[in-house]
């Protein structure tokens, strides 16, 4: 794909000059080349107090003190672990904390109109510009903007006062973050243009040699009535123009106006998992001759078909989402996290075989889908957790404590602002063509509830109104185990006011809703990664994925494992920061029981090993969504019996000891897939793993007794390296035969030197409560740790160096 979608959203260009005194950094907005429209990144130098006063929205207000900063900015993560906090929010606080920003508006731009778009604060956003309450925003993950130009000082400075309150504690499931922790954006425009979020771009017909592209844009007028021409043209990825139309029309004054535009395209590229390829619509409004607007948007051309029968089709190609839930946390980073971070872990996901992912539970940030877009992820576009207080946490008579919330983390303004923030995420979104369906909720109500079918069909019947060409479902609760047929009667009953039978842990019953003859087809919302349940119990640890329900059910779509990458909150118990239950860890490394799904979703075929650290047969400390305790390493006492597993998609296993036959496993003869090997006696050397297919070897994979640790070794993610980058860059703890030592924890020291900053450190163990804000030291585990950079703009001298005592040293030079 060869758009830079980090830079489409950019169709103007800004010039800001700051002048710097004892009171303000002021910035001077002017257009370097009068674009019709400028779109300028506004997350640098704001100012930041982490307290409360009603002062603080005043005009004239010194705020020379505060702190200077860029967002995105998550401060609660910038706090020392603790245990009086709540374990929701990851033992890290809330609070109340202002954002103050001035800046120069020329008066030669009174003729136009000025928008402030948020991708997202958390939480109770209040904006006043020059002492003007322009507006609020409660919920703390969609994107939400405001037209500021009745408030602005055109020829003076201009102040934005912004108030961010997560102080009541918990709020939210999950670890939240606090503050400005997405981006923000200031654009201008002529009083005519295609309004925020204006243009709806869908493909009707998709044939091999001809896609019809229809192009919805919406036009405000805050001007006099006018005629105009509406020129739409659709380039490839190459550059090239592929297709133009141009459409007369007239808008009325003070008011907003549709236009219907209609483009062919010959021998289009179809936008897929595999080849995602992207278009490029660029819009013109043109009145009198002359450009009065730009507009830009990206979109795919594929088409998405869902089969009651037979599952679901991209394409015309039958495909099963081999999905994960990702919360919108970096980790270390807390919620400000680079687009860079979530690149990293994508590449992980997709080495796995991930093709899909479920925005848990909330609209994910415009950067993230347009990776997606890239990378040929397809996403489950979430706008909410839960409606509303429900009676689970009062019926547990916990109170306000670190974990429990009686009010059911339902927001209190939801049914204040729901149409509103619903219609901002499908607005904002509906061009991205990896979004393929919309979750108006998550285990809000069980089937059987009478709140949930009533709030099913206000959601999903408003959602459908903005957006026809996508399904629109839930991650319906499960709820408590009853007789098995009421259960399914309730699902069906229940799902009708859905387009798809959607469910959280419901694959025990699966096939028997398919036998149901209905309309829809299935799709595991949630689901465990190891375990399943009966049809009458849900906690019935069978060892067996979730994933064989898919592969033997054609009705069934797919499924979301909880979770994809490990996360922040959730926690009942200190020091564990968060939850373990991810294919990666929360540095973004690959676990060992992710080979489990690179053997169910890869093509290519693989072979794993593990060691079980107890009897392979034992789940007692396994939990509800956990994975028997195993690991990758071969140190052991000299014949210390060990049971082991063989994760692979091949028929066959040999496993050998020191190139000595152990034995030979027929896949088939696991129905689990899981590949046990009990009483393996160690011996010092090299155990290997050889997969199997028609009588050849084809892959294979080894753990090796290892010595002690002897180098660091640094590898960065990046290919290469600029200045202003994020870098990541993976340390490793080597013998001295260059094998990786994972059974052993090194203490390690970071040093940078040059124009480069360490923004975090990781090593993936939810355990470990060392502040985030300790960018100097860390332990490994299994043998790794991250270390993630920022680049100055100067490049020459930039060193990162690593040390341990007794090791040799790894040095990196930034170039």
């Amino acid at each position: 794909m060869k758009f830079n979608l980090l830079k489409l959203f950019l169709v103007g260009f800004i010039t800001i000059t700051y002048s710097q005194n004892n009171e303000d950094a002021l910035v001077n907005v002017t257009s370097k080349n009068q674009s019709a429209r400028i779109t300028k990144n506004f997350n640098k130098e704001w100012k930041f107090q982490l307290s409360d006063s009603i002062a603080y929205n005043a005009i004239d207000f010194d705020d020379s003190e505060w702190r200077i900063l860029d967002v995105p900015h998550d401060w609660s993560i910038e706090f020392d672990y603790n245990e009086s906090n709540s374990g929701r929010n990851a033992w890290l606080p809330g609070g109340v904390g202002w954002y103050r920003k001035t800046i120069i508006i020329p008066k030669e731009q009174s003729n136009k109109e000025f928008k402030i778009e948020f991708d997202g604060v958390y939480k109770n956003a209040t904006l006043w510009v020059n002492d003007h309450y322009v507006g609020n925003q409660h919920d703390g993950y969609t994107s939400f903007y405001y037209n500021i130009t009745p408030f602005i000082n055109f020829g003076g400075k201009n102040t934005f006062a912004l108030k961010v309150d997560n102080s009541i504690q918990p709020n939210c499931r999950w670890y939240s973050g606090s503050g400005v922790y997405r981006s923000v954006r200031l654009t201008i425009t002529n009083k005519l243009a295609i309004e925020q979020w204006g243009t709806f771009i869908t493909t009707p017909k998709v044939l091999s040699n001809q896609a019809e592209v229809l192009i919805q844009t919406t036009l405000r007028n805050y001007a006099n009535a006018s005629n105009l021409i509406l020129e739409t043209t659709i380039y490839n990825a190459d550059g090239e123009q592929v297709g133009i139309v141009r459409t007369n029309a007239f808008i009325d004054r003070k008011t907003s106006k549709t236009v219907n535009q209609t483009i062919n395209i010959e021998n289009p590229i179809l936008w897929s998992t595999e080849n995602p390829e992207l278009y490029i619509s660029k819009s013109k409004v043109i009145v009198n001759n002359k450009t009065v607007d730009n507009y830009e948007t990206t979109f795919g051309i594929r088409t998405i078909d869902f089969d009651a029968k037979k599952g679901f089709f991209l394409n015309g190609e039958n495909l099963k989402l081999k999905g994960v839930c990702l919360h919108n946390d970096g980790g270390i980073l807390g919620t400000a996290v680079p687009i860079e971070i979530w690149k990293r872990r994508l590449d992980n996901l997709k080495e796995i075989g991930c093709n899909a992912i479920r925005a848990a539970h909330n609209p994910p940030s415009p950067e993230f889908l347009d990776l997606c877009d890239t990378m040929g992820f397809l996403v489950m576009n979430e706008f909410v957790d839960k409606w509303n207080a429900d009676k689970t946490n009062e019926k547990k008579g916990k109170g306000l404590n670190n974990f429990f919330n009686p009010n059911g983390f339902g927001d209190p303004y939801f049914e204040f602002e729901w149409q509103k923030n619903y219609k901002s995420t499908v607005l904002r979104d509906r061009n991205h063509p990896s979004v393929i369906m919309w979750s108006v909720g998550n285990e809000n109500y069980p089937p059987e509830a009478e709140e949930q079918v009533q709030g099913l069909r206000k959601y999903t019947s408003y959602v459908r109104s903005l957006d026809s060409t996508r399904p629109v479902v839930s991650g319906m609760e499960r709820g408590r185990d009853i007789p098995v047929n009421d259960k399914i009667d309730a699902i069906i009953n229940t799902c009708s006011e859905m387009d798809l039978i959607a469910l959280n842990y419901g694959e025990q019953w699966c096939k028997e809703i398919g036998k149901r003859n209905l309309e829809m087809p299935y799709v595991s919302t949630e689901s465990y990664r190891y375990f399943n349940s009966s049809p009458e119990k849900r906690f019935a640890n069978i060892e067996r994925s979730p994933w064989i329900d898919v592969l033997e059910n054609d009705h069934n779509i797919g499924l979301f494992l909880w979770v994809g990458i490990d996360y922040l909150g959730e926690s009942k118990k200190y020091p564990k920061l968060g939850s373990t239950s991810g294919l990666l860890d929360i540095a973004g490394f690959k676990k060992t029981e992710s080979y489990l799904y690179q053997a169910f979703w890869s093509e290519k075929p693989m072979v794993s090993i593990a060691v079980y650290e107890g009897d392979a047969n034992d789940f007692s400390t396994s939990g509800r969504w956990g994975w028997p305790p195993i690991y990758e390493a071969w140190n052991f006492k000299k014949g210390e019996k060990k049971d082991l597993v063989t994760y692979t998609n091949c028929e066959s296993v040999n496993l050998y000891l020191n190139n000595k036959l152990i034995g030979n496993k027929k896949l088939s003869d696991f129905p689990n897939w899981i590949m046990k090997w009990q009483d393996t006696a160690f011996e010092e050397g090299t155990l290997k793993a050889v997969g199997i297919i028609n009588g050849k070897e084809v892959c294979e994979f080894e753990l090796k007794t290892t010595g002690e640790p002897y180098k660091i070794n640094l590898k960065p993610y990046n290919k290469h390296i600029n200045s202003g980058d994020i870098v990541q860059i993976e340390v490793s703890i080597l013998d001295k035969k260059n094998v990786l030592v994972t059974h052993q924890p090194v203490d390690l020291y970071f040093k940078i030197e040059g124009d480069a900053e360490i923004l975090g450190l990781s090593n993936g163990d939810m355990y470990d409560d060392t502040s985030a804000s300790n960018i100097e030291t860390r332990k490994t585990k299994q043998g790794a740790c991250l270390v993630i950079l920022k680049m100055g703009q100067v490049m020459d001298g930039a060193k990162l160096t690593v040390t341990s005592k007794d090791l040799k040293k790894g040095v990196l030079n930034l170039k």
